[in-house]
């Protein structure tokens, strides 16, 4: 049997260890003491943790070209926290705020999408939420027509164009042409305008001498972008807001 001390706060004093269970230690009274009590305690106290609770708000429906909202709810057991969201599978044309929660746009693309949001507090705790977003066509068609055109195309890059129809019967006075890439594109100039791009929603811009585009008339607009693993062209497309035929 083998003999072996241990100092602490306690004051433990000699215990003995006898190669066949765990190690016993006394206090000052000689009253035997679980080594290792203190450790477990430390150990379990670490395994508390706060929850995020994202509340579903049960399956979704819009319009293609009708401006849609949602507002996502979310709640921390632990107190003082922020809040922090994301989503993926969005319909195409809606975007969630990072810090409201709030998911607002028009969407330019129907049909049916399964949406995950996830919730982080700042210790990086995560709750999620998973539910359906479906998006009928627009049904009587819009005032524009669009038609996409790739130029060139060559490993990890490319060039296309866009023309931009009015089929209405009163001129665009400024325009906003959005659309989704099927790949994963990034635009990364533009000809005739400006752009953006977030994750893969495009939007293209007007230029101050392109912005009217009369009933009847046409504007063509160019862009050049990069590529990994798809060049896929686009099909869907919504001009301020309206979904083209």
């Amino acid at each position: 049997m083998t003999q072996w001390a241990v100092g602490d706060a306690d004051s433990w004093v000699p215990g003995t260890f006898s190669g066949q269970g765990a190690a016993t230690m006394f206090d000052q009274n000689y009253n035997p003491k679980p080594a290792f009590t203190a450790v477990q305690q430390a150990l379990a106290g670490s395994s508390s943790q706060n929850t995020v609770t994202v509340t579903n708000p049960g399956t979704q429906s819009g319009t293609a070209g009708t401006a849609a909202s949602l507002q996502i709810h979310a709640t921390d057991s632990a107190s003082g926290q922020t809040l922090s969201y994301s989503a993926t599978g969005l319909p195409a044309g809606l975007t969630i705020n990072a810090s409201t929660g709030l998911i607002s746009g028009t969407p330019t693309t129907s049909g049916s999408n399964t949406v995950t949001v996830t919730v982080k507090d700042t210790t990086g705790v995560t709750g999620t939420a998973s539910f359906a977003w479906n998006i009928s066509g627009s049904g009587g068609g819009g005032t524009c027509h669009v038609t996409y055109t790739k130029n060139s195309q060559w490993p990890g890059g490319f060039t296309a164009q866009v023309v931009i129809s009015n089929t209405g019967t009163t001129s665009i006075n400024g325009w906003s042409l959005t659309f989704t890439f099927p790949g994963d594109q990034k635009i990364t100039s533009n000809f005739n305008g400006g752009f953006s791009q977030a994750g893969e929603n495009a939007t293209l811009t007007n230029a101050g001498y392109n912005g009217t585009i009369a009933p009847g008339a046409s504007i063509t607009d160019g862009f050049q972008g990069t590529w990994t693993s798809s060049d896929a062209s686009p099909t869907s497309f919504a001009v301020n807001g309206t979904a083209c035929n």
